[in-house]
């Protein structure tokens, strides 16, 4: 499945205009803002992307839940500031109007934070809204401004595809083929050594310093759970504690490994060359047929977490050992 960059969209949700503040001569512009940010989102959607249409959320388990987990996990952010009230000039009691209207708080609010974050940022400005109000004071953002709302999702989809990419992710991802393993001789024992894949899915952006743990085992079969004391993994190939992963490229996460002439005994992937306790070398074990399930992940700088869930089975025979990711 292609990898599809998710855009925040930060867009008033109002469904009607207030027209005695909009005045007569703006009555051609209020299109409705719910239908123009499902509009913006359809143009998105062809040309690759994944995008979310923020609601402005009035509980603060909604603000946690849906708009701060959505920013936290998108590539780009797309500002639409739309008109609010009609702001009064300064010192006049019976609020004479200046000419300029109001933005969207809410919507400067998640500008705010997507700026904090270090989203790409892509913003748009209705005609009238006061320029280089809240956040715009102190960041580059380059408004453009529009006056035509029914042309605006149109305009947006040209700019989007000139300056962003839709085929990629800022993270890691953690998967891998049923043929990602390697038989191998260890002092003189076959043994076969199964891999997971750690996938850099940025379109840029070296990962650095990744390292690999198992957090938790579950033993199906018996119930039996277990939450290692962590230890770093070994990758495929190297003796070192952390390695890099450039752009678009994936690198190889000892998972482990079992002796042909003794199948359904793992032993889990510890680096041996940071390891010097035997104790911990064999509380690395997974034994017993039947169903088992592991918690991998991979920790790197600039990137959240990587962690997946992989299930293990094991039988008499080497070729009986399935290993995939599950979730």
């Amino acid at each position: 499945m292609s990898l599809k960059a998710r855009v925040f969209i930060s867009c008033g949700q109002r469904k009607k205009a207030n027209l005695t503040k909009m005045g007569k001569e703006n009555v051609n512009l209020i299109t409705p803002e719910f239908k123009i940010a499902q509009q913006i989102s359809n143009e998105l959607t062809k040309l690759g992307f994944k995008p979310y249409v923020a609601l402005e959320q009035q509980e603060l388990e909604g603000v946690k839940e849906a708009i701060f987990k959505e920013l936290s996990n998108s590539e780009y952010f797309l500002f639409i500031d739309f008109r609010r009230e009609q702001l009064c000039e300064e010192g006049t009691i019976d609020c004479v109007w200046n000419g300029e209207y109001r933005g969207s708080l809410f919507s400067h609010q998640e500008l705010a934070i997507a700026t904090f974050q270090g989203l790409k940022v892509l913003a748009f400005q209705e005609e009238g809204v006061k320029k280089d109000d809240g956040i715009l004071k102190f960041i580059q953002a380059n408004c453009k401004s529009f006056s035509d709302r029914k042309k605006l999702p149109s305009v947006v989809a040209l700019e989007v595809q000139k300056k962003w990419k839709p085929n990629w992710r800022n993270e890691l991802a953690l998967n891998r083929l049923s043929g990602d393993y390697q038989d191998a001789q260890n002092q003189g024992v076959l043994g076969r050594y199964y891999h997971i894949r750690v996938l850099n899915n940025h379109k840029d952006r070296i990962a650095r310093n990744c390292v690999g743990y198992i957090e938790h085992y579950i033993n199906l079969e018996t119930g039996e759970t277990k939450d290692f004391e962590l230890v770093e993994l070994k990758w495929k190939g190297v003796k070192t504690q952390a390695i890099s992963i450039p752009p678009k490229k994936s690198r190889f996460l000892d998972a482990f490994h079992i002796e042909h002439d003794w199948p359904h005994h793992v032993r889990l992937g510890l680096n041996p060359h940071l390891v010097d306790s035997s104790s911990l070398m064999n509380e690395y074990r997974v034994n017993g047929l039947g169903n088992h399930e592991l918690d991998y992940v991979v920790f790197s700088e600039d990137f959240s977490p990587a962690r997946a869930k992989f299930r293990l089975h094991l039988g008499t025979k080497i070729n009986d050992v399935a290993f995939k990711r599950i979730s």
